[in-house]
């Protein structure tokens, strides 16, 4: 049986791309949810507060609250999200490539025998008919 592991951080060009688009949609509403908080902060007791120095005493200590919060869970929650849209776009975008490649060596006459995908891959039932069409040929 042919070993299929990738020794490639990113399977394809496609790979990269998709995984730089959850990166994207993963920092940018990190960055607004920073934004909107220092700003209901500063906002909201602005509005309740009179006095500047009041004002200081107050978000100060609730503003150094919400970024230690957000400096500690920030990190964790975008390296989860990443790692998990890793595992699944290298299940569904890795196989392309060997299959585009594999078709393209049976219809040239260098491979025979069926394309032989990985266990968990997500082109499972394209690969099954695929091999079927293979055994109907021969």
């Amino acid at each position: 049986m042919k070993n299929n592991k990738r020794h490639r951080t990113f399977a394809n060009r496609l790979h990269l791309e998709v995984y730089l688009t959850v990166l994207v949609a993963t920092l940018a509403p990190c960055f607004v949810i920073t934004i909107a908080l220092y700003y209901m902060i500063f906002n909201v007791m602005a509005g309740q507060l009179a006095v500047p120095e009041a004002i200081a005493y107050n978000v100060i200590p609730a503003a150094k609250r919400v970024s230690l919060i957000l400096i500690w869970a920030t990190p964790v929650t975008v390296f989860i999200i990443l790692l998990l849209a890793y595992r699944i776009t290298f299940r569904i975008l890795g196989p392309f490539d060997r299959i585009v490649r594999e078709l393209e060596e049976c219809v040239t006459g260098k491979k025979q025998g069926h394309i032989i995908i990985r266990k968990g891959d997500k082109f499972k039932p394209l690969v099954d008919g695929i091999n079927k069409l293979i055994d109907k040929r021969k």
